[in-house]
């Protein structure tokens, strides 16, 4: 390992032991030197049992909308704005439920130091819950989804749907939907890939 990356991967095992103590059940993965940076909102059940962010039906998803877009997940570095799972009591087991503002303001500092090492190119926030943290508090995704914004260091970030929301669409909805995240991904891509100047 480089002397750089060493000193990349011992800063971002200081966040993570950080996160840990404060709860966090998924840690950021992928390429410690990844050009771009997908963000999302917090992990679900089968993320915390796998210990891995984006691997429940959701994850299944963003891997169809990467193969769609030509992009190979191991380049990428993929994390969540939250790090633990937010439930509520459904009527016989917990389900999935979206962040508290206290849950998001827990790992706010964490998840910027977190870009901060990896140091992509682009941020691409999946969802209004990220983007809500990375680009401004009062983002909305139907309305500023694929503009630029700046980032932390000055890093470019934009944002576009989270897989999710296309588990719950059906149809030419979907087929929509799912067309403007793979052209999301693929501009993000893009702009992250342009030049080999990246460090």
């Amino acid at each position: 390992m480089a002397p750089g990356s060493v000193i990349k991967r011992e800063a971002l095992e200081a966040v993570e032991r950080e996160a840990r103590q404060r709860g966090a059940q998924v840690l950021g993965e992928g390429d410690m030197d990844a050009p771009l940076a997908l963000v999302g909102e917090a992990p679900g059940e089968e993320e915390v049992a796998a210990g891995r962010p984006f691997q429940g039906p959701a994850g299944r998803v963003l891997d169809r909308l990467l193969d769609l877009a030509g992009i190979p997940r191991h380049r990428l570095w993929i994390t969540n704005a939250v790090k633990i799972r937010p439930v509520a009591r459904g009527d016989r087991r917990l389900v999935n439920r979206s962040p508290r503002p206290e849950e998001v303001e827990t790992f706010r500092d964490l998840l910027f130091e977190e870009i901060r090492i990896i140091h992509p190119r682009v941020v691409l926030c999946l969802g209004s819950v990220a983007a809500s943290v990375l680009i401004h508090p009062d983002f909305h995704i139907g309305q500023e989804r694929g503009r630029w914004f700046p980032g932390p260091d000055g890093i470019r970030v934009t944002a576009t749907y989270h897989p999710a929301y296309l588990l719950r669409l059906r149809g030419p909805t979907y087929e929509a939907v799912r067309d403007a995240v793979v052209a999301d991904l693929l501009r993000a891509w893009g702009e992250a890939t342009a030049s080999d100047e990246h460090t």
